[in-house]
């Protein structure tokens, strides 16, 4: 053997020393989470399980799936930046996006996004181009990384981020459109899945050797989702997905037949997520019941309660009193207000009546967050109810365009619908047998209606003369069948009635123009509830019969 060749076989010996010794010696875990919608007592808990990973490994990193900038007060008052502060308290590394970013406008969720120390990952939300009207062909630019590739101790772990293209829909559609109806954003309807997998593949050039994505998708097949998206792929490892609040911990197969981990930890950290990467990679998730994670962060907890102290005047001042409960739900609490009426929904479709003056008053399932359950009544609580800071505005119609609304409203059941209609003045049937007819376009916006009609029967309260400034239950008049014809108004949050919410059902009405400042709608409650003296009536102890289902 040449002193060449001896030197080079020590070389290599050599190298393969050095590479044994830079071998990672413990395990990288990375803590997640998703749809916390602002319940802020567990971000000292996550960051208090982030301390006692600390103890066994330096290679610990936090992610979130979205949805975490709504939800309650200390969200909707400070349009998501005091959920912004906590989190970078824990101090988060990625997150995606999720629907409910968007509630306070596209350019709060960006200052929101710069606000973060954490990096915002989505790869498929970005703005068309602006010199071009062919919504069809114009081209977009990414407004956020689509994958960040992180080193953990010389292994390399890619995130990738991607939110749900019902995004469009499910926030405030007028936010994503300018006044003559051009889409400014886009959010890949219909190519999701290869936006994912182009940052699969560019993650794993880098050098990436796990691929985690943080996902938004949730389990509704009308648009993206987790399970078909991992269906649709390869290269991926582990989907951490969100939008849906189910508790998710499984294997599914991939489009080369390799096992991907789908996991989800419900919602308001019922559970924080743990995903193990160990010496020789292997990849194991568990979820842990937040009881179980008993160690708080002070400064976290610090933070949280700085901010709470800051709101507490607000969020606690009385507004009234109820002796019965207003419940978005039953007692084995099941969800109510996106299938069926109730006695809340009633109330609040009152309001919306007697503060436009509208023949008709509306509120949508989907926009009822929570329900009134104390005695007493605080403005935190009407702010629970409806958190989306909107205002409250008229349209004006024609009786068949009524009717063709209110079939979206019955679309989806006996399945749940946050665009099912909860209303005053107004009262209506509907056999959910027929075959829903509802037309949509692309991206699932109310377009039409075909011929078979879910609503058997609509009638419309008329006023008798000198009747329009009493509350709606001492309001006299008579029910007539809703005329074809004729016009009626339809008063409502701003979110359905000015912002083509509600999938669109009423985007095609007239929008009344409003002398003055549109009046918020949870002042609109709070004044409600002082006209009645203070006190909800006994006449909403129990639903009034308004929506009848076959």
């Amino acid at each position: 053997m040449t002193d060449y060749m001896k030197s080079s076989k020590l070389l290599f010996l050599l190298l393969i020393v050095a590479l044994a010794g830079c071998q990672r010696k413990q395990p990288i875990v990375i803590l997640y989470e998703n749809d916390a919608h602002c319940a802020v007592e567990g971000y000292a808990r996550l960051a208090g399980q982030r301390d006692a990973e600390r103890q066994h490994t330096p290679y610990v990193a936090i992610v979130s799936s979205g949805d975490f900038a709504q939800g309650n007060t200390v969200g909707s008052l400070t349009k998501g930046e005091a959920i912004v502060r906590i989190m970078n308290a824990v101090g988060y590394d990625y997150l995606t996006i999720g629907n409910h970013e968007f509630d306070y406008t596209v350019p709060q969720m960006q200052h929101l996004s710069e606000m973060l120390t954490a990096k915002t990952l989505c790869c498929n939300f970005s703005r068309y181009e602006q010199d071009n009207d062919d919504n069809d062909d114009r081209d977009s630019d990414d407004l956020y990384p689509a994958y960040e590739v992180k080193d953990f101790g010389g292994t390399k772990v890619g995130f990738i981020g991607v939110a749900t293209p019902s995004t469009f829909r499910s926030s405030t559609p007028t936010y994503f459109i300018d006044d003559n109806g051009n889409l400014l954003y886009n959010f890949h309807q219909t190519d999701t899945y290869e936006c994912v997998q182009e940052a699969v593949n560019d993650a794993r050039e880098e050098g990436a050797e796990i691929i985690i994505v943080l996902s938004h998708l949730g389990d509704d097949p009308e648009v993206a989702y987790s399970r078909a998206l991992i269906a649709a792929t390869h290269g991926i490892d582990v989907v951490l997905d969100g939008h849906a609040h189910h508790v998710l911990n499984e294997r599914l197969v991939n489009d080369r037949g390799d096992s991907v981990t789908l996991t989800s930890t419900g919602t308001k950290f019922a559970y924080i997520g743990r995903l193990t990467i160990d010496t020789d990679n292997r990849v194991t998730t568990e979820l842990l019941p937040i009881s179980d994670c008993h160690r708080v962060n002070q400064a976290v907890q610090d933070t949280v309660l700085a901010i709470q102290q800051e709101l507490e005047a607000r969020v606690n001042a009385p507004v009234g009193t109820t002796a019965f409960a207003l419940a978005d739900r039953d007692n084995q609490d099941n969800r109510l207000v996106r299938k069926q009426e109730t006695n809340l929904g009633d109330f609040m479709a009152d309001v919306a009546r007697y503060t436009t003056g509208a023949n008709i008053g509306v509120c949508n399932g989907g926009g009822l967050r929570a329900g009134l359950y104390n005695e007493t009544i605080t403005f935190g609580n009407i702010v629970s109810i409806w958190p989306f800071n909107n205002t409250m505005r008229v349209v004006e119609c024609t009786g068949q365009q009524l009717l063709d609304a209110f079939e979206v409203s019955a679309a989806n059941l006996p399945r749940e619908n946050g665009d099912f209609m909860h209303v005053s003045g107004l009262r209506y049937t509907i056999n959910p047998h027929v075959p829903t007819s509802v037309i949509w376009d692309d991206n699932r916006m109310f377009n039409g209606v075909g011929k078979t009609r879910r609503i058997a029967k609509m009638e419309v309260f008329m006023l008798a003369d000198g009747e329009s400034d009493k509350l709606p239950y001492e309001q006299r008049g008579t029910w007539q069948q809703v005329n074809p014809n004729a016009v009626y108004t339809i008063g409502g949050q701003s979110y359905i009635i000015a912002c083509s919410g509600a999938s669109g059902m009423f985007a095609k009405m007239r929008l009344l123009p409003v002398e003055g400042e549109p009046v918020n709608d949870v002042d609109a409650v709070c004044a409600y509830i002082q006209a009645m003296g203070g006190t909800i009536n006994e006449a909403y102890r129990r639903p009034q019969g308004r929506i009848t289902i076959k």
